[in-house]
């Protein structure tokens, strides 16, 4: 006879809540666009992104380099329209401007640091215009008039400034221009003069931002270019606007469409911005684009073109860099060879490169709040016979947020669930832990392509000191460890067996070695129950006669106190229960077993001769709401039932004297919440049978 003897503890079927995996899906951030795009401001990312893609694209407007024994260092002048309408939108229906951003500013900050180290020697000049010109020489001397044979007027430029000139404590001319850009909002330059206009108009003499004088802009970058230091082939004008002529000064009326003749103008890239689904530069931008071309001032005049964009924030730092910076440099191609990335004190070199992209042997993990990551990409190029490189940097700023906001244009995400931790007792899933798991593996199966090579899990009961780091083996598809575990209230870490109360739960947490932000953490609960299912002989020979005249159906009689109905598993019911057997004499006439267990189950009874014959059947389930009625067994542990043949066959008939085979088989029942497992016994014996009759 097999007997299953476990302790039990009855009191609690949930020792603690049951605390879910906590799946999550994690990113990577991909970059779409070269990572310059991305360089000037803090990039907010959602909280899932905890990865840097390992493929980053190479940046198109660095491989481009000055070269020669006399490299060209050209002279740029930027007219930069800053009328009302491109901040505030005062020309468009939705209120939104044409560059709301403030691209105009921003960007061209980050491209006089691309040109600077590219043609440091370059210089460069700003036409910063509305109806007037943004800035005054009675302000500052470094500002230069766009009359100086007219005295009454003061509407100034920012002159051509060499890049790397010697401004004094550190700073070069670059850094002064960016810092001429600087603005406090809504298109506000904190430069700008505060003085009033010296020419008569429509508008206060104070008003700064309405009104659009593209002629005025384009006088005063044709005055700055006469002090250029290139020849009139690497002379350029590189145009932002939003609109056509409106408002312009009343001394001004007769030169408003001036800049659409293209006289005496330089080489002239236009970027025209719009607000609207389609922009296309207005017909006036055409017409100035083509008269520049063939107005006669330089053999590269024939290079002026025109642009349109709706989302300057994203569209005009690219479209600068590829379509504009490279045909003014004069340059030569450049190979990408290498690139570097430095974040948390960690460096990464890519493994491969080809013309679109740098690739790294793995993604690269991100901080907790917020990551600086140093990019420095090399090329390589041929100048007067010898090949050289060039390093570029770029320094990103993340910052992971709680926020929904869509990710900036030019970067996506890359996401996947992530993997899950499981628990098995013999082979078989474990959701709930009991007392009768005292030996459990661990199966982690990792998102697809994920690897993890001498990797371990730390487990934990979710109140008590105990700490057990399980190393993990590759597995069919899973890593796999093993742990033990015992409720003992004095741990003893590291001996590879969990010690835990009743109250605990089991917590297996993996945190990815790589990673610290790639966590997977499954809490079990625990139920202090044990498995206790004892199949105990009553009689071993029974005293048969017909003392109690045979009821139909009723072979078999099921005796405990309570109430307690019992379900055929399957067939007709063929017993009667009985609170009591009351005297010995009504207990002598019967054989058969005494069920004890912790908790519901199916019972099946069949009886055969000696020799193989079926006699009779009994097949039952107690389910858990009548286990709970059924009388407790001595220990006051488990709870009881007396399953009793009453000598009879399936017929009804009395069974003759002789030896009779009782199989029972017993199954203690699978009860969400107190055991998830099944536990099945199965016994034999032989009794016998006296007819007293």
């Amino acid at each position: 006879m097999r007997v299953f003897t476990f302790r039990l503890t009855v009191s609690a079927f949930f020792a603690s809540a049951y605390l879910p995996v906590q799946s999550a899906q994690i990113c990577n951030l991909v970059f779409a666009k070269c990572p310059s795009n991305f360089a000037t401001a803090t990039i907010n990312v959602p909280k899932d992104v905890i990865w840097l893609d390992p493929v980053i694209p190479v940046c198109s407007e660095n491989v481009q380099v000055v070269t020669g024994s006399k490299p060209t260092s050209p002279s740029i002048m930027f007219i930069i329209d800053n009328s009302g309408s491109m901040s505030t939108g005062e020309v468009d229906d939705s209120n939104r401007g044409n560059d709301p951003d403030e691209a105009r500013f921003r960007v061209v900050k980050a491209l006089l640091d691309t040109i600077a180290m590219s043609a440091p020697t370059a210089e460069v000049g700003m036409a910063i215009f509305t109806r007037r010109l943004q800035f005054d020489h009675r302000d500052n001397p470094f500002f230069k008039t766009a009359f100086p044979a007219d005295t009454s007027q003061h509407d100034s430029y920012v002159p051509l400034t060499t890049l790397n000139q010697d401004f004094g404590n550190g700073a070069k001319g670059v850094d002064t221009l960016k810092a001429l850009l600087s603005y406090t909002g809504n298109g506000n330059l904190v430069y700008a003069t505060k003085l009033p206009a010296s020419r008569p108009s429509s508008l206060a003499a104070t008003n700064l931002r309405d009104g659009t004088d593209i002629s005025l802009g384009f006088e005063a970058a044709k005055e700055a270019m006469k002090a250029a230091k290139a020849a009139p082939a690497d002379q350029y004008f590189i145009f932002l606007s939003d609109g056509e002529p409106s408002t312009v000064d009343i001394s001004r009326d007769a030169f408003r469409n001036d800049f659409i003749k293209g006289v005496g103008a330089a080489t002239t890239f236009t970027i025209f911005f719009k607000n609207s689904p389609n922009p296309t530069a207005p017909q006036t931008i055409i017409d100035m684009t083509e008269a520049i071309k063939i107005n006669g001032y330089s053999t590269s005049n024939s290079k002026s073109a025109h642009f349109a964009i709706n989302l300057p924030g994203s569209q005009l730092l690219t479209l600068l860099q590829n379509s504009i910076l490279n045909p003014i440099l004069a340059n030569t191609p450049g190979k990408p060879v290498t690139a570097v990335m430095e974040v948390g004190g960690t460096r990464y070199n890519s493994a491969s490169v080809n013309t679109q992209n740098f690739t790294f042997p793995q993604r690269v993990p991100i901080g907790a709040t917020q990551t600086t990551v140093n990019l420095t990409y090399t090329y390589q190029y041929t100048d007067s016979g010898k090949t050289k490189t060039k390093d570029v940097p770029y320094v990103l700023t993340l910052n992971r947020t709680n926020g929904s906001a869509p990710l900036v244009d030019g970067l996506t995400m890359a996401c996947q669930e992530q993997g899950t931790i499981s628990l098995f007792n013999k082979g078989n899933p474990v959701n709930i832990v009991t007392a009768d798991h005292n030996d459990l593996d661990i199966h982690l199966t990792l998102a697809n392509g994920e690897t993890c090579n001498g990797c371990k899990v730390e487990v934990k009961p979710s109140k008590s000191a105990d700490r057990e780091n399980v190393k993990l083996d590759p597995g069919s598809g899973y890593q796999t460890g093993n742990f033990g575990r015992e409720t003992n209230a004095t741990a003893v870490p590291g001996d590879n067996k969990l010690q835990h109360l009743p109250t605990d739960s089991i917590i297996v947490t993996y945190v990815n070695p790589d990673n610290p932000l790639d966590v997977i953490r499954k809490a079990f609960p625990y139920s202090d129950v044990s498995t206790v299912l004892n199949v105990i002989r009553h009689n071993d020979y029974s005293r048969a006669g017909d003392l109690v005249p045979p009821v139909t159906g009723q072979q078999f009689v099921l005796v405990t106190s309570g109430a307690v109905t019992a379900s055929p598993t399957q067939g007709a019911k063929n017993w009667s229960m009985l609170p009591a057997l009351l005297t010995a004499k009504d207990s002598l006439r019967y054989v058969g077993n005494v069920i004890q267990a912790s908790r519901a189950f199916k019972c099946e009874i069949q009886i055969f001769t000696n020799l193989g014959q079926f006699v009779n059947k009994i097949d039952f389930t107690i389910p858990q709401t009548e286990f709970a009625k059924l009388a407790k067994s001595p220990k006051g542990n488990t709870r009881q039932l007396r399953v009793l043949w009453d000598n009879r066959t399936s017929s009804g008939n009395l069974a003759g004297t002789g030896a009779y085979v009782l199989k029972t088989t017993v199954t203690l029942l699978r009860i969400p919440g107190i055991a998830e497992d099944e536990a099945v016994s199965t016994d034999y014996r032989v009794v016998g049978v006296l007819r007293d009759q």
